[in-house]
């Protein structure tokens, strides 16, 4: 009897712990891809300084380029003018004039050639001082240029951080929505109520605002307004990095009301929305709904890409908002439906 007891007791335990065993794999899941969000958000704010870094040392580079060119330029300019004059005076009679320098009296030398010094030396010091101001450009061109290149590296890798974290977060989300699933199934053979899938907000979710986040997950973005940009331009939105072909939402109800490309945006599309407020989406792959369609919070509407000069980083969507007054920053508006 006793040896009865303590079986029942030992299989009572075991079954007791079956749901501890279960949910172990769920929490760690959660924890990694918690872990990795945590990581993708700040590689990607890494990527955006690289990117502003970036920005600065192709505006000096092309910068200091320019200079180097404009010296070269006025050299061969002031050689030709120089090689024009010493033409002009061999066709008035420059052999005349050499032998005049040569003349046996020596008190006429000194007046001759001051003569012939006023005659080239204008050309001959714009030469000196453009090949002063070339060789000093070349020397800086090159501390510039290794900038320039360290610069591209440090952008190249953060791109590539990005890139790689945003697939281990994909696979982690789907190993947590399988041990979702085996644990609602569990619950649901026991009787017991389901427990919801993990939170998040974005994708298609629409908020109680009324506002839907613009990407599906995984996602990564910082507060990047006002950043450099080449060009001397300064970044206008928000940079929402997303695997290539992520889908594209509407950020509230509206219209499309345009669809265009330019050579920095790519790909873009204008969503008006009944709100009054301008909505710009740039460097999509493609489109999932025609011009003058009227879309609702939440439903796809394009497909995340690097169109345009996004070419050169990570793909994601660069966000705009447009109100009465022009372009104000999108962060504060997609933080509280993104998170």
């Amino acid at each position: 009897m006793r040896r009865i007891v303590f079986g029942l007791a030992l299989l009572g335990l075991l079954l007791a712990g079956i749901p501890a065993l279960q949910a172990a794999p769920l929490d760690d899941a959660r924890r990694r891809e918690r872990a990795l969000k945590g990581e993708l958000q700040q590689a990607t704010a890494e990527l955006q300084a690289a990117e502003a870094a970036l920005a600065r040392a192709e505006d000096q580079l092309a910068y200091d380029k320019g200079q180097l060119q404009a010296a070269d330029r006025q050299q061969r300019g002031a050689r030709a003018a120089l090689a024009g004059q010493a033409a002009a005076m061999y066709r008035s009679g420059g052999l005349a004039f050499a032998d005049a320098l040569l003349d046996q009296d020596p008190a006429q030398v000194p007046g001759r050639v001051e003569m012939a010094t006023v005659l080239v030396s204008r050309n001959a010091q714009l030469i000196e001082d453009a090949q002063v101001t070339g060789d000093a450009y070349r020397s800086v061109l090159g501390r510039v240029t290794r900038g320039y290149e360290r610069a591209k590296e440090l952008h190249d890798q953060a791109r590539a951080a990005v890139a790689k974290l945003e697939s281990g977060l994909e696979e982690a989300q789907a190993v947590e929505a399988r041990l979702v699933r085996l644990e609602q199934r569990r619950k649901a053979a026991t009787k017991v109520a389901p427990t919801p899938p993990p939170s998040g907000g974005g994708g298609g979710a629409v908020s109680s605002s009324g506002k839907a986040c613009i990407l599906e997950r995984p996602y990564s973005y910082v507060d990047s307004w006002g950043a450099p940009r080449s060009g001397g331009r300064s970044h206008q939105g928000t940079d929402v990095m997303a695997p290539h072909g992520a889908r594209v939402f509407a950020f509230v109800n509206g219209v499309v009301s345009r669809e265009s490309t330019s050579s920095n945006g790519g790909i873009q599309l204008y969503l008006q929305g009944d709100n009054g407020v301008e909505y710009f989406y740039a460097h999509l792959s493609g489109y999932a709904v025609s011009t003058g369609a009227r879309v609702r919070a939440g439903q796809l509407i394009a497909y995340n890409g690097q169109t345009g000069n996004a070419q050169y980083t990570a793909p994601h969507v660069h966000f705009e908002v447009h109100m009465s007054g022009g372009a104000v920053n999108p962060y504060p508006h997609l933080k509280p439906v993104c998170g």
